[in-house]
């Protein structure tokens, strides 16, 4: 109602030869701050205090937003959050929590005979070397994407579809839909884009594999090469090593674990890679961000250790 009045005051003194624009509180309002995904805002809306006063990043460094995934950023992040839990001493729980639904109940009440305090000592001797190393504690989530980026492994993100049979009925369908950064192949690799039989329970059961679901996989390419010693490669894979994941409810990306992984299993191969990864130490790039490659191809390759992929 004051816009209105505030309108035909304008035009009544317009017509009297003079233009008035009437300014109102709400029209000179400070604009919102938009947090950016590594740089998220405290405060109330209009307050501009960051978290942290580091240089921001270029978060882009090494992908083509043409060809990554809608979701690429996201993804991204699971990874290297899981990745981050798997050397983090009494980080366990926070790894399962990476995990879908149906992963989570699996695992989530494991308890190692000794408390984890075999993995928990390597992981700080790990920890230890690290930064001795490279001058810095173990963590690169908020610079995921310059790490983790279209050069080490390729994002591809679709959806479960759906197929029609002759009666009309619509049933679960293993074609993903919609592929994005990637070859429908690399879905259907990982097994991702599979219904099983809790596909026609409501949200999929908790598998989360009803048609619709939006699904990907971040795929760690074979034959992968990474500096070992200046001007000195070696490959570190001779096969693809695809990780898959799926969305759920709210909006998080989850690891989707083979079914015969239990707690146990998890364990021990996450000790295993630890162990292998920090005893390489002397071949440990002296790039930090190609280290960090390094232990999450050997932190990913842990989580699917024992099973047929």
């Amino acid at each position: 109602m004051r816009r209105i009045h505030s309108l035909l005051l304008g035009a009544a003194i317009t017509c009297g030869g003079v233009v008035f624009t009437p300014v109102h509180a709400e029209d000179t309002a400070p604009p919102t701050v938009q947090p950016s995904p590594d740089r998220p805002v405290t405060g109330t809306p209009t307050d501009t205090t960051y978290r942290d006063t580091t240089t921001y990043r270029d978060n882009t460094k090494g992908n083509d937003p043409n060809k990554a995934a809608p979701d690429a950023d996201d993804i991204r992040k699971t990874i290297a959050g899981a990745t981050e839990n798997a050397v983090s001493k009494s980080g366990f729980d926070n790894l399962v929590r990476r995990f879908v639904d149906a992963d989570r109940n699996r695992i989530g009440s494991y308890k190692s005979p000794d408390s984890f305090a075999k993995l928990d000592g390597r992981i700080d001797q790990f920890n230890k070397d690290w930064k001795a190393k490279y001058g810095q504690d173990f963590g690169f989530e908020r610079h995921r994407n310059d790490v983790l980026n279209d050069s080490f492994a390729r994002i591809t993100q679709g959806e479960i579809g759906e197929a029609r049979t002759a009666g009309g009925k619509e049933v679960p369908s293993a074609q993903p839909q919609d592929v994005k950064g990637g070859a429908p192949e690399d879905l259907k690799k990982s097994g991702v884009n599979q219904p099983d039989a809790q596909s026609n329970k409501t949200a999929g059961g908790d598998t989360n594999r009803e048609p619709g679901r939006n699904v990907a996989t971040f795929t760690i390419p074979a034959g992968m090469k990474i500096e070992a010693k200046p001007g000195e490669v070696r490959a570190e894979a001779n096969k693809d090593l695809s990780v898959p994941l799926i969305h759920e409810f709210p909006d998080s990306w989850k690891i989707d674990l083979p079914d015969n992984i239990d707690g146990q299993k998890l364990h021990d191969a996450l000790l295993k890679h630890v162990t292998m990864f920090d005893e390489d130490r002397a071949n440990w790039p002296a790039d930090v961000n190609e280290a960090y490659r390094m232990c999450t191809k050997h932190m990913m390759m842990a989580l699917f250790e024992g099973s047929n992929m």
